[in-house]
């Protein structure tokens, strides 16, 4: 009867121990190699973009497991940005610095992929790819929500399994 429950409580600890190795293959995330591509652009109206992207991204094996898109759209202070639209440095450092306390936090929620990002018309775009779209759906609801952020912020959430959201960011042209 004692091995008996030994055995049960072995079981049991076995369970938890399982779910707990479970939990952290979820968050197990693998990246390609990086391979670091500029986009510059230039607008009719004069505007320019200026961005930078992994393009290790436009053959990553693992898209299946990231199918949601998520664009995260920073809006800079304009008193601090050129005519141009683009960030002066002290605006893009800070911008850089918001980008990465949120991905961040985000990949403490899921496992995130930051493909890259663009400055354009005194904003910023983050694109990302995540797993879980509710965690980070409600996640970001609350942060938008907040008072004090540094640079407002506004996002899309979108199916795109297939990743072609970044399609025109991966190519050498």
């Amino acid at each position: 009867m004692k091995s008996r429950i030994i055995i049960l409580i072995m079981g049991i600890f076995g369970l938890f121990w399982n779910c707990k190795d479970s939990k952290k293959e979820d968050f197990k995330v693998t990246y390609p190699v990086e391979n670091l591509g500029v986009i510059k652009a230039k607008y009719s109206d004069g505007s320019l973009a200026i961005g930078a992207f992994n393009r290790g991204y436009k053959d990553y094996e693992e898209k299946s497991f990231y199918p949601w898109s998520l664009i995260i759209n920073m809006e800079l202070n304009i008193e601090k940005c050129n005519p141009n639209g683009l960030p002066l440095d002290d605006e893009s450092e800070l911008a850089n610095q918001l980008e990465n306390e949120l991905v961040e936090n985000l990949s403490k929620i899921s496992p995130v992929h930051n493909v890259g990002h663009l400055f354009n018309s005194n904003h910023l775009d983050i694109y990302l790819y995540v797993r879980d779209k509710n965690k980070i759906d409600k996640w970001l609801k609350r942060e938008i929500e907040k008072e004090n952020l540094k640079r407002s912020f506004s996002y899309e959430l979108i199916k795109d399994k297939n990743w072609e959201t970044i399609g025109n960011f991966m190519n050498d042209k």
